[in-house]
Formats: C-alpha cells, structure tokens, sequence
C-alpha cells in the first residue's frame, strides 16, 4: 500500500490507541515482552523507495503464529536535515517512543533504520495481521507527514508475508 491511497481514519480513536499502547507497555516490560534485538544490527536492506536503509536498533515481542504482515514506512524529518549530531542524537532517543507503539495489538517487531545518503529513515514492521498494519498506519502516517519533509513520507504493505522472507528478499 502507497501512503497517497486512503487509510481508515482514526481522529480520537488514533489518541485511544496510542494510550492504550501506552497503558500495555509497563506490563509488556515487566514480562519481558519486549525484547531489543542484535542479529540484524548492521544489516542493510533496500526498501520500496529504491533506498538501502542500514538497521540501528530491532524491538521485538513474540506473535502468535498465525498470517503476518509486513509493512515498510520511511520519511526524512524536518527539522533534523542531514546535521550529522542531531542524526546521533535521534538514535539513541527514538527508544523513547516504543510505549506509544509496541502496545498496539498485533506488534510483533520493528526495525529502525537509517540511510545516510539521503538523511532519511525507515521502518520495518512485522504485524499479526493486515488488519492490525492498517490501524498502526492510520494512526502513524499523520503524524509522520507533521514532522517531515513534505513529500518524504511513504508506506507499503505487504500482507501475507513475514519479516525473515521479506529481509531475504531486500538485501542489496
């Protein structure tokens, strides 16, 4: 899916998911839900835009196994432009966002990622379902496209698939 196609729109509800995501997470981590991965640390993969993004960081929490979904988003911030400290510094405060997110139903993991070529970022997602991908965009995008460079935005999906397949077939 294109981030230009229409998402279900959640307004208030959007506010509803992020707080229950934010409610989920203490017990998420005192169960060891959450987990800050290694193995793809490094590793890079070409996304939907032609870009290969280059994995800073890897959450993840264990699905049922049942059909997955992936979905890749990327975007440029703003503010941050291509200021080699203020890339450094984001890095290793994006961690701070996790308990809006890794609450919502049907996470499973995230890849944060970097291209240093064009200052951009990315995210590969794993989700339990289309369904679930389709909510966490509709309450992600809008937010993305506040923060970044207009245009810099975009999405797609791709349901039916799992993140090891994917990865194996987005290496440059």
């Amino acid at each position: 899916m294109d981030s230009r196609e229409a998402l279900p729109r959640h307004g208030r509800g959007g506010s509803r998911l992020v707080m229950a995501s934010l409610a989920a997470f203490p017990g998420l981590a005192a169960r060891r839900e959450l987990r800050l991965g290694s193995s793809r640390l490094g590793h890079r993969y070409r996304l939907c835009d032609a870009h290969a993004y280059r994995v800073f960081r890897e959450t993840a929490r264990p699905l049922p196994d049942e059909q997955r979904t992936v979905i890749e988003v990327g975007f440029r911030l703003k503010l941050i432009r291509s200021a080699a400290i203020l890339h450094w510094l984001f890095q290793r405060l994006c961690v701070l966002t996790t308990p809006f997110w890794s609450g919502f139903h049907g996470f499973g993991t995230k890849l944060w990622m970097f291209d240093s070529q064009t200052s951009s970022y990315a995210g590969i997602y794993e989700w339990s379902s289309a369904a679930a991908a389709h909510t966490y965009l509709a309450v992600l995008l809008p937010v993305l496209r506040a923060v970044s460079v207009p245009g810099s935005v975009f999405s797609e999906v791709h349901a039916g698939t799992r993140i090891a397949d994917f990865l194996r077939s987005r290496e440059p």
